[in-house]
């Protein structure tokens, strides 16, 4: 009997060695869009999930799995005896962030998700994340996903120069659900960034001509802003921060799950949004993404409670 699959995530893993000027460092911290994505979703009650990733030899997924076991198939997960990438994740005095791939780890050649690793009856699902990771990996991974399926594509930082833009001319046409970084935003266009928000809803409409029905931009401080073709219609949810803000890695990749989670099930942006929202400021209040596995339903759904009940649906649309 095959499983009815609501959503699949598909992504990298990484160990990271986070430092920041003024604390120790922290080493071999479990990250990578893949599982940062997941856990996005986790946040949410939904229906089966499938993950699907490469696992290097010295990556320990137990205290994750532990606690999702019940709610995500892991056949995806496919271990390979390499190690895994590892990461520089090095924080200034100024709280700007730098990603340094270390030499000894594994590259992309090795650890990039391909279409083989998706195990057949994962193609059945409703709703796929592609997490970002290089653009040569994951545009192969994109073009064998069913075309009935809704397609969430989080681009990577690296894949967005003119040099790729044959490559997204095709592949927008299949993508639903498109969500850069304002910074990725700026690459693929060329462009200075923009005091305004507002004004970035004629590139973000420029990119749905192509294809996807939604268009966001993940603005960090400033919230997100997303544009919906079928609802004609752009809205701006703020950034939420409840409890302490420790570390923002990943915080992208968590919003496009917890987008995703609702997206699936109503089709609404500004509620999606939100949850995307939602998902980033659990994300945000500890180093890591082990510490999201253990988040309760009950408390993602009091958080998006109390920021769905302080926005107007009307007052956040800016088109």
């Amino acid at each position: 009997m095959t499983e009815n699959y609501e959503i699949v995530v598909i992504g990298q893993l990484t160990l990271d060695d986070v430092v920041l000027f003024d604390q120790p460092a922290r080493l071999d911290s479990p990250g990578g869009s893949g599982l940062y994505a997941l856990a996005g979703v986790c946040f949410w009650e939904t229906g089966l999930l499938g993950f699907v990733t490469r696992q290097g030899n010295d990556y320990d997924l137990k205290p994750v799995f532990e606690k999702i076991e019940n709610n995500v198939d892991l056949k995806g997960v496919n271990k390979l005896n390499a190690p895994s990438i590892h990461i520089w994740n090095l924080f200034d005095r100024k709280g700007n962030r730098y990603f340094i791939k270390q030499r000894w780890g594994s590259d992309d050649d090795i650890m990039g998700v391909l279409p083989e690793d998706i195990p057949n009856d994962y193609f059945n699902a409703d709703a796929f994340l592609v997490a970002a990771y290089p653009v040569e990996w994951q545009s192969k991974v994109v073009r064998a996903l069913p075309v009935e399926a809704t397609i969430l594509v989080d681009p990577h930082f690296q894949g967005v120069y003119p040099k790729y833009y044959e490559i997204w001319e095709e592949l927008l046409e299949k993508i639903n659900i498109f969500l850069p970084s304002e910074e990725e935003l700026l690459r693929f266009f060329s462009i200075s960034p923009e005091s305004d928000i507002g004004n970035y809803i004629p590139y973000l409409k420029e990119v749905s001509n192509k294809g996807p029905e939604v268009v966001g931009v993940k603005l960090g401080e400033h919230g997100v802003l997303v544009y919906d073709k079928n609802a004609q219609a752009a809205w701006h949810v703020p950034a939420y921060v409840e409890g302490a803000l420790v570390d923002v890695t990943g915080c992208g990749d968590v919003f496009c799950g917890g987008f995703l989670a609702s997206y699936v099930r109503n089709r609404d942006s500004f509620v999606s949004a939100i949850l995307g929202i939602v998902s980033s400021s659990l994300n945000l209040e500890d180093y890591g993404v082990i510490h999201n596995f253990s988040t309760k339903h009950e408390m993602a759904k009091q958080r998006f409670n109390a920021l769905y009940s302080s926005l107007d649906r009307n007052k956040q649309k800016i088109l």
